[in-house]
């Protein structure tokens, strides 16, 4: 699987995935850092990323409006780093 990991989760999600064995991208290394919400959906969808967040409120409403992607991973907000990457391996397993 392909992951990319929004800049309001920390940067060492990238980590846990390639740990477990997958591609994973974090936005502020691809220079997406304060990319609108609505303006990641095409790289999003281009790259056929899963993508990682916590901002479930508008992520669920951009991906409703599409036919197909490749999944969203909504980790609980306000969770501390040292939390995310537990959460976010259960997530992938």
């Amino acid at each position: 699987m392909r992951f990319l990991i929004d800049e309001c989760l920390h940067p060492t999600l990238a980590d846990v995935a390639h740990g477990a064995g997958h591609e994973a991208h974090h936005v502020n290394f691809l220079g997406l850092a304060s990319t609108k919400d609505h303006d990641l959906i095409p790289r999003i969808l281009e790259g056929d990323f899963v993508f990682v967040t916590n901002n479930a409120a508008d992520f669920r409403r951009l991906y409703q409006a599409q036919p197909i992607h490749a999944g969203l991973v909504i980790i609980v907000p306000q969770t501390p780093p040292p939390q995310q990457r537990p959460l976010f391996l259960a997530a992938m397993e």
